[in-house]
């Protein structure tokens, strides 16, 4: 189970993973299990893109990923390598695709 980190601030590890969640979209909500639920060794970070439209577009412009939600963001030497959105948002899914989490040497 990943524990989700609330992003309060702008600034995020080199290797994490930052998921862009509406609290108002069901979607989304699965999403958000999916997430909770994946066996990784990243820190996850969470942005809720409506209470926090600044730090989602912060997210959008400092990794130049165009803004989805739900979406779920691979960074990995401080740039988003993957992201997945909508029902792409599965952790068998991302979890083949991250490995066990740790950052390459």
């Amino acid at each position: 189970m990943s524990t989700i980190i609330p992003l309060a601030g702008r600034g995020l590890p080199a290797d994490c993973l930052v998921f862009k969640h509406s609290t108002t979209c069901p979607i989304s909500a699965e999403a958000a299990r999916e997430v909770a639920g994946l066996a990784t060794d990243l820190p996850v970070y969470q942005v809720n893109v409506r209470e926090q439209r600044d730090l989602s577009n912060w997210v959008a412009a400092e990794y130049a990923v165009t803004h989805q939600s739900p979406q779920l963001i691979l960074v990995r030497g401080g740039k988003a390598v993957r992201a997945w959105s909508h029902w792409e948002v599965r952790r068998e899914t991302v979890g083949k695709e991250i490995g066990s989490g740790h950052a390459p040497p």
